[in-house]
């Protein structure tokens, strides 16, 4: 079989990875926003301990999201043939992936360490953080960054999948 004959089980497999993704994402989406709303610290940490457990299965569907979307590319004859649009696409994944870290992952590292949750970091050194104050862990609970990621996320999500299904360059 062909590369152009994989092609149609590529793209199924790059669209479920997309949605396995976004849905396992959206249990962090989601608990960002609860976070926001929640004072009580008690209630906060199984939220958190929720939206830490979401994050292996989401960069295994990261990971088979961005290798079957490359072997889509191949088979689909994009790769390679002057078309900007899948590059394009590749460079938009790029930076959401880069402006989630400080913009997303820290905060909510920062409201985790607040609260006394240590991070894989601190637990592998054996160091159990410091619970802030009622007033610190307000400010890192209103923390804007997370909403400015999520906007940059949306706007970059939107724009690829526009440039996967129109190919306009």
């Amino acid at each position: 079989m062909t590369w152009s004959g994989l092609y149609p089980l590529l793209l199924v497999v790059h669209v479920l990875s997309v949605f396995a993704f976004l849905a396992i994402h959206g249990i962090s989406m989601g608990v960002w926003w609860r976070v926001r709303r929640e004072r009580e610290r008690a209630k906060l940490v199984p939220w958190l301990e929720l939206s830490a457990a979401s994050i292996v299965p989401m960069g295994i569907a990261a990971l088979l999201l961005i290798v079957s979307g490359i072997l889509v590319g191949v088979a689909g004859g994009w790769w390679f043939n002057g078309q900007w649009w899948l590059w394009v696409s590749i460079g938009s994944l790029v930076v959401i992936v880069a402006v989630m870290t400080p913009l997303v992952s820290i905060p909510m590292g920062d409201i985790r360490r607040g609260i006394g949750i240590p991070s894989q970091a601190d637990a592998k050194a054996g160091i159990v953080p410091t619970p802030v104050d009622d007033a610190t862990l307000d400010r890192l609970r209103r923390d804007p960054r997370p909403a400015i990621g999520g906007t940059i996320a949306i706007v970059g999500i939107v724009l690829i999948t526009w440039l996967m299904e129109t190919k306009p360059f």
